[in-house]
């Protein structure tokens, strides 16, 4: 056997042994954790990276630094990463001092999605927030309007709340309320939840879809069944997300509906969605807003990520493919859509 043919086979058993591997990792995944490969990859990538040390309370200089270096990069000017393969069109525009993003906006689109992002109220638009937008942009056909609200601990609640309702209704008035989603991720899912439960008091009509993933829906985060999920999650701790909310509160009481939407009117609500994972401190919150839907008689549906994380519809992984087609057909479903 000459040492070409040798090397040949050597390369093929290496083949054979790695493809093994990835099949048998798959397999585990799927088994014991009820996920991808990919998202046990991902969910790995979450732990290692520490950002949830920011959060867990057992040093409090770390987090005030945190709150410190997200205090200076929210108040310099905000572009997009040029690095980013956002493929839909984007055009931006600034109103009252908030910079706001549209995608996708062809002047013949029929709907419209207003998205909140995430970021613990302190934390500006990520990477994975605008491959999301620009995604489901793409898969809706519907213009996505991404605005730069005001965050803490520079800014509160009360200022986001003025410039995004003045900003929904400028949208109602240009689609029609049916035809426009109101769509948010983490603290920007709470913030979603808390403006349309406000709108009756603008006298503003609901949007045709309320799209929550992983939403924070109660600022104490006092619900005790949170506990048993602690260790599971890989990137969020309830004591500094608490401590953050209190920094966005400003001294007001968080219980408040618009701070805390767990606490409002739900009935006022119409068509809603949520999507949370099993593994993540939020998802009792999730589950009682659920029943106090159903409780109301409001339209609503929960879709729970088995063996998933926090904001797993945006993370990189097979399952999040699924989820922002699913939220696309919602939006293009408008109205229509039920149970």
């Amino acid at each position: 056997m000459d040492r070409s043919t040798r090397s040949l086979i050597k390369a093929a058993a290496a083949a054979v042994i790695a493809t093994g591997t990835v099949v048998g990792f798959e397999a585990l995944s799927r088994l014991r954790w009820h996920r991808t490969g990919v998202a046990s990859l991902w969910e790995v990538g979450r732990r290692a990276t520490g950002s949830r040390k920011n959060l867990l309370g057992d040093d409090l200089e770390r987090f005030e630094d945190y709150v410190a270096r997200n205090r200076v990069r929210n108040e310099r000017e905000y572009a997009i990463p040029s690095w980013l393969p956002i493929k839909s069109l984007v055009f931006e525009e600034t109103r009252d001092g908030m910079r706001t993003y549209h995608l996708g906006t062809t002047g013949k689109n029929t709907r419209a999605v207003l998205f909140l992002h995430g970021g613990d109220y302190l934390t500006q638009m990520r990477p994975i927030d605008w491959l999301f937008a620009d995604r489901l942009c793409r898969l809706s056909g519907a213009e996505v309007c991404v605005p730069i609200y005001p965050l803490a601990p520079a800014h509160d609640y009360d200022e986001a709340y003025s410039l995004l309702i003045d900003l929904y209704e400028g949208m109602v008035n240009r689609y029609g309320a049916d035809d426009l989603s109101l769509v948010g991720s983490s603290s920007g899912g709470g913030l979603a939840a808390g403006i349309a439960e406000a709108l009756k008091h603008y006298q503003l009509p609901q949007p045709g879809q309320l799209v929550l993933i992983s939403p924070e829906l109660d600022l104490s985060l006092r619900n005790d069944a949170i506990s048993d999920y602690f260790d599971r999650d890989p990137s969020l701790a309830p004591w500094g997300l608490a401590q953050a909310g209190d920094l966005w509160a400003d001294g007001d009481d968080i219980s408040s509906p618009r701070l805390s939407p767990i606490n409002g009117d739900v009935s006022v609500l119409r068509n809603v969605t949520t999507f949370v994972g099993a593994r993540e401190i939020l998802y009792p919150d999730c589950a009682t807003w659920d029943q106090l839907l159903e409780k109301a008689g409001v339209t609503h549906r929960l879709v729970t990520g088995e063996g998933l994380s926090h904001e797993w519809p945006l993370a990189l992984i097979p399952e999040a493919r699924n989820a922002v087609r699913q939220i696309a057909s919602i939006i293009h479903a408008g109205v229509q859509e039920t149970r």
